[in-house]
């Protein structure tokens, strides 16, 4: 993995918090409604993951990648019908013990830019 992309932001997406799309997340993790679970914003990482993991710069060996970490920070609370502005950066790269780690941030806003939420996943590329 190459350390220098560290920093390195990606175009921005948009996720709709749709409720077909909400309720189908919220049986698959165990919620009853009302409200969005807290982890839906997971689907927003799946949104942008493809296009970070597949940079060439980056050079990611995601055959040898494991996750590692996942940390959420709200804002505020999800709110089923609302758009939201999805901004993705690696935030950090790393290497311990020959081993590749990888976290990359969203910044979550309304279209207006109200934050929402910062998400951060870590990826483990482990040594080959």
């Amino acid at each position: 993995m190459n350390p220098d992309v560290e920093g390195r932001a990606y175009p921005s997406t948009t996720l709709v918090v749709e409720a077909e799309r909400v309720g189908r997340f919220a049986s698959a993790v165990g919620q009853r409604p009302p409200g969005v679970p807290p982890t839906f914003l997971t689907c927003a990482e799946f949104a942008v993951f493809g296009t970070i993991i597949s940079d060439p710069d980056l050079a990611l060996d995601f055959g040898r990648v494991v996750h590692g970490d996942q940390e959420y920070v709200w804002h505020r609370p999800l709110e089923v019908g609302e758009t939201l502005v999805v901004a993705p950066r690696i935030a950090a790269i790393r290497e311990r013990a020959g081993n590749g780690f990888l976290t990359i941030e969203l910044e979550i806003t309304s279209p207006d830019g109200e934050p929402v939420a910062t998400t951060r996943a870590t990826m483990v590329e482990r040594a080959p």
